[in-house]
């Protein structure tokens, strides 16, 4: 531990990226969200968006999403959080979704505008390299989520309603993706699939829908490559008056909740997940500032961190899993247009 750094039991680091002013804000909170405190603003410049962290929660990868595209490896001290810039990498495009593979060897990223997905290898230092692999997609691919083996990446393509499932050799030593996908999902004409995550303990997959407001909730057969449809839900409430714009899915370290947020309705909504049978039923939900477009849960599931992009400012809310509801904590300024949250405990992993 640093000298002088004090570790709150239970505590973690909160991180946001705010593309209007291209820094990363690092803040320490405690387990329950009441004591949080700004540790660092990192000024990268250009406008930081994704945020992706390798396996060991050694290394902090960023996407900047103003030209020249690149990515910044960052370390993240295991103590006190902050970030110290090691090295930048070049970027195929301008990429609005980043995961480390789950070995650590490749930064996989998606770009929306031009329809493609692309593979940056991650040396043994952890520092990003140029790219070596570009794929194309169907239109609009918005994210790329490989499978907990490691074998597979699924993408989805906002724009042609449809999941892609490429194949994931991460021992390759330049082209870890298929040329072309060996899959493909249907989903509902209009839906929109935005984000994607796999459950923690379960062969299932969430897929939280931007242009129809819905969650689909899918069996995942790794050997069939196969998705079964399970359920879905809605993510606005009865008479909310709006138009769907959803964004972003967390789901809690113990697999019991799903959360949702949605832009135009400016809201955070909380779903239960059931085992038997499979399925989603809403239970609570928040009013946030205004473009909640991504936020993040804590470890143990009882805090939410909400970035609103229009205000500038993260809500910390309070989540209760007995009841399913939700309470906003405070607020807290985080820099011009913050688009991305991620959550990390104190001496992680």
């Amino acid at each position: 531990m640093k000298s002088g750094a004090t570790r709150m039991i239970g505590a973690m680091h909160v991180y946001v990226s705010s593309a209007g002013d291209g820094c990363i804000h690092v803040m320490r909170a405690s387990a329950s969200g009441d004591d949080v405190t700004e540790v660092q603003r990192l000024s990268l410049g250009g406008a930081i968006m994704p945020l992706a962290f390798s396996p060991d929660g050694r290394r902090l990868h960023a996407i900047d999403r103003q030209e020249p595209f690149r990515v910044h490896t960052l370390a993240v001290d295991p103590d006190d959080g902050t970030l110290t810039p090691l090295s930048q990498a070049p970027l195929v495009g301008n990429m609005v979704q980043a995961r480390v593979t789950p070995d650590g060897r490749w930064l996989l990223s998606a770009s929306y505008g031009e329809d493609r997905i692309a593979a940056n290898p991650l040396l043994d230092n952890g520092q990003a390299g140029a790219p070596t692999q570009v794929c194309a997609t169907l239109k609009q691919a918005h994210a790329i989520c490989p499978t907990p083996s490691g074998r597979h990446a699924w993408v989805s393509c906002l724009g042609a309603d449809r999941l892609l499932a490429f194949g994931l050799d991460a021992t390759q030593a330049t082209s870890p993706l298929s040329p072309e996908p060996l899959a493909t999902h249907a989903c509902r004409p209009g839906s929109g699939p935005r984000h994607l995550a796999f459950h923690p303990h379960r062969p299932w997959l969430f897929v939280i829908n931007e242009l129809d407001g819905t969650l689909d909730l899918l069996a995942f057969d790794e050997a069939a490559l196969s998705l079964t449809p399970l359920a879905s839900a809605r993510i606005l409430p009865d008479g909310c008056g709006v138009a769907p714009w959803s964004a972003e899915l967390r789901i809690s370290a113990s697999g019991e909740w799903l959360f949702a947020s949605d832009r135009r309705a400016a809201l955070i909504r909380a779903f239960r997940i059931h085992d038997h049978p499979p399925r989603l039923t809403p239970v609570g939900h928040i009013e946030t500032e205004a473009l909640p477009r991504s936020f993040a849960a804590s470890p143990c599931g009882s805090t939410l961190f909400v970035a609103s992009q229009e205000s500038g400012r993260l809500s910390v809310i309070g989540f209760d899993a007995r009841t399913g509801q939700m309470r906003l904590q405070q607020q807290l300024a985080c820099g011009s247009s913050p688009t991305w949250v991620e959550i990390r405990p104190t001496g992680a992993p």
